[in-house]
């Protein structure tokens, strides 16, 4: 598989999402300025942002053809976005939970990371003593591009 830029890890993980999941009621926790949550809308998907730095969705981005493409002004406004850290009680009003970016940055750590362990693997085995069947896929970009995920 070619690797690509790490900007393009919001398009690669929306076409992941849409592959293997129907359209549903999701949070993206840590969800920035939103990217992914327009991309994923544009699929049908109902999502809103939580991350406590308000940010302002760009008026451009490239797709994975590197094509700059215009984000349609009135859909760049219906990104519904709360303005906090993520505290797990949000959780029951989503159906699907996305966390792109590592969950300590904006939700308190969930474990303790045990020296000389791999983050990963540890919140995976995190996961697994909670009694979640975790699985793994690689998106395909330069960087930390490993996906873990849960049904």
């Amino acid at each position: 598989m070619r690797r690509r830029s790490r900007r393009f890890r919001f398009q690669l993980l929306h076409e992941w999402l849409v592959s293997h999941y129907p359209p549903q009621k999701a949070v993206d926790v840590g969800g920035g300025k939103g990217l992914l949550a327009y991309l994923l809308i544009q699929s049908g998907w109902d999502v809103t942002v939580i991350d406590p730095v308000s940010q302002i969705l760009p008026r451009t981005f490239k797709n994975l053809q590197k094509v700059r493409t215009t984000l349609d002004i009135d859909k760049r406004g219906q990104i519904s976005r709360i303005d906090k850290s993520f505290e797990i009680d949000m959780a029951s009003d989503y159906e699907f939970l996305i966390g792109l970016h590592s969950p300590c940055c904006v939700i308190d750590e969930p474990i303790i990371i045990k020296p000389g362990v791999n983050w990963l693997e540890s919140l995976i085995h995190y996961a697994e003593t909670k009694g979640f069947t975790v699985g793994q896929d690689k998106l395909g970009f330069k960087s930390q591009d490993t996906l873990i995920y849960s049904n």
